[in-house]
């Protein structure tokens, strides 16, 4: 294969790196002293992150016109790693992670400052926009220009917004999903609605909106997700799986109530907790959705974890930035060993020609909250260090301090950024990056 790239033209070359990933282009490079060459001009490494970018990989926050490929290959190592402050050395007793910029966004002041504006806050991938949410009201705000941009007006009278997540189509418009619950004589009832957002002319237009089923739950909905033409949203006993552009939707059941479920591109993913001491990872073709509406939908692929040593509850997924078919899963559990939270990591490889795989990455016992980036750190709330501290997946003496976050209740991880969002109690909305 090298040998007959060798041959080639550097036009030719640069056109076939345009379709490669990160992993390729390195592997190329390594071939021979021509490849090498060719493999790390700018031009190069310009269309591979503004891939990471198409793929809400990579934010929107640096000119990449204006970097070296040295600067260009130091970020995607960060967005593997993680910030280089929240990894610390075992000479520091007390670490903090330093912050290498801060934004403040500032809503109205409401008259209650007891409590944050905002329920939700959440920093869409291209690091332009952050969705700001209470049961009143949904907005979309422009970091850069500290404005609103957005606010949600629903189709349905006298409702409540009780949950929501976003996709970002490119850089101009987002496709929202918002968990609605309604209340009327005999009790609530719930909605997903649809919304396609134009952030230039701060507009929407609505795609969908479906009834979900009946929960006596006040907050029923769990973990909504958009992916491509599919939205899923988890509830007690399942999980609703919508089509927008074709306006239908199916449920879908789990083993149990404890089934969880998310989406990658082409793929819906289903964790089964342990069944007769195995628990399972399901992989199933989005082509297959559409045509059941029973709960057993054909699984391209099941994984089976045997021996883990830890109960299967929650779990999150991030494509790599480095390989396009390949992705870290972590799941969440009880380690039985030690009777304390536990956290794997499997490697989920789906190539376009072969069978799915996954291996074991790391196993160890983690207290924190359970949303983790792709580096493998996680925030964790410790009051006698007096507020929010970085756990990283290595071992270390002590996790670095979050100095300007204090309040236990809400801070949101961006997965690759590491950008920490958080509404305060004086009404702003708080961003910021780590060196």
């Amino acid at each position: 294969m090298a040998l007959i790239l060798s041959n080639l033209a550097p036009d030719v070359i640069f056109s076939i790196f345009a379709f490669c990933d990160i992993a390729s282009v390195i592997s190329a490079s390594e071939t021979c002293r021509y490849l090498h060459n060719l493999a790390f001009d700018k031009s190069v490494w310009l269309d591979l992150l503004d891939n990471l970018r198409r793929r809400s990989i990579l934010d929107r926050t640096v000119n990449l016109e204006m970097l070296s490929v040295v600067e260009m290959i130091g970020i995607v190592r960060r967005l593997i790693d993680g910030p280089q402050t929240w990894s610390s050395s075992e000479h520091d007793l007390d670490p903090i992670a330093e912050a290498s910029k801060t934004i403040t966004l500032h809503p109205p002041i409401r008259s209650d400052l007891e409590t944050p504006a905002f329920d939700w806050v959440k920093l869409l991938p291209s690091g332009c926009y952050v969705l700001l949410g209470n049961l009143d009201t949904l907005e979309c705000w422009n970091v850069v220009h500290d404005t609103l941009v957005w606010r949600h007006t629903s189709c349905l009278e006298h409702s409540a917004v009780v949950g929501f997540s976003a996709e970002e189509t490119n850089t101009e418009s987002v496709i929202v999903i918002i968990c609605l619950r309604t209340e009327v004589l005999n009790g609530s009832i719930h909605f997903i609605e649809m919304v396609n957002v134009d952030l230039r002319t701060g507009t929407h237009t609505h795609l969908l909106v479906a009834r979900a089923p009946d929960s006596e739950a006040i907050h029923p909905f769990y973990e909504p997700v958009i992916c491509g033409t599919l939205a899923a949203v988890r509830f007690d006993s399942g999980c609703m799986i919508i089509n927008w552009k074709s306006k239908s939707f199916a449920i879908v059941h789990g083993h149990d109530s404890h089934s969880k479920f998310t989406l990658i591109p082409q793929h819906l993913i289903v964790l089964d907790p342990s069944i007769n001491g195995e628990s399972q990872i399901h992989l199933i073709s989005n082509d297959s959705i559409g045509a059941y509406l029973l709960p057993e939908i054909p699984k391209v692929h099941t994984f089976h974890a045997i021996n883990t040593g830890q109960s299967f509850q929650n779990m999150e997924i991030h494509a790599s930035p480095i390989h396009d078919t390949e992705y870290r899963l972590w799941i969440w559990g009880l380690n039985y060993a030690v009777n304390e939270g536990g956290l794997l990591s499997y490697q989920l490889s789906i190539p376009i020609n072969g069978e799915p795989r996954w291996r074991l990455r790391s196993q160890t016992v983690l207290e924190g909250t359970q949303v983790v980036s792709y580096s493998g750190h996680v925030l964790s709330y410790e009051p006698f260090r007096g507020g929010w501290t970085i756990i990283s997946p290595g071992s270390s003496v002590a996790n670095p301090r979050l100095q300007l976050f204090r309040d236990p209740d809400f801070v949101e991880l961006a997965i690759y950024s590491g950008a920490m969002t958080c509404p305060t109690v004086e009404s702003t909305v708080v961003i910021q990056y780590y060196r």
